[in-house]
């Protein structure tokens, strides 16, 4: 990659002539004495530039329309309401930072899935973790 270098000037002749109008009202007639600089000699040395070039990098933006939320598992219920509502379980790696408890269910160890007491899929049952009382969420 190269460095891009600022071009040099040289031999630039703006030739400007003072001019006081008579009126400011009168634009055209302001204008009438202006004339445009003459450049002559302008030479820009630009240097190519590559742009490096990245391999194996992928980036995801949003959700790709796959719901954006990780595979659930079944297996942890609990019971409030006069209902028995199932917990969220996801693969150890899909779940949030931080603090966060683990199943091990049928040779496989699952992690419970926090939210933030106000999340609207929180249920009702609380754990109070590092970062402050989270909600295990609901299994939607």
């Amino acid at each position: 990659m190269s460095t891009y270098t600022p071009p040099s000037l040289t031999a630039v002749d703006f030739a400007l002539t003072a001019s006081t109008p008579d009126s400011t009202a009168n634009y055209s007639t302001a204008l009438s004495s202006y004339s445009p600089p003459a450049l002559a000699a302008v030479a820009f040395a630009l240097v190519a530039y590559t742009l490096p070039s990245f391999i194996a990098i992928d980036f995801e933006i949003g959700d790709g329309g796959g719901g954006g939320f990780p595979t659930q598992y079944s297996g942890l219920r609990t019971y409030y309401g006069g209902a028995v509502r199932e917990l969220c379980l996801v693969a150890t790696a899909d779940a949030p930072t931080g603090d966060c408890p683990r199943v091990f269910k049928g040779g496989v160890t699952y992690a419970v899935y926090l939210v933030d007491p106000s999340d609207a899929d929180a249920s009702s049952v609380r754990i109070r973790t590092n970062d402050g009382t989270k909600a295990v969420r609901l299994k939607t």
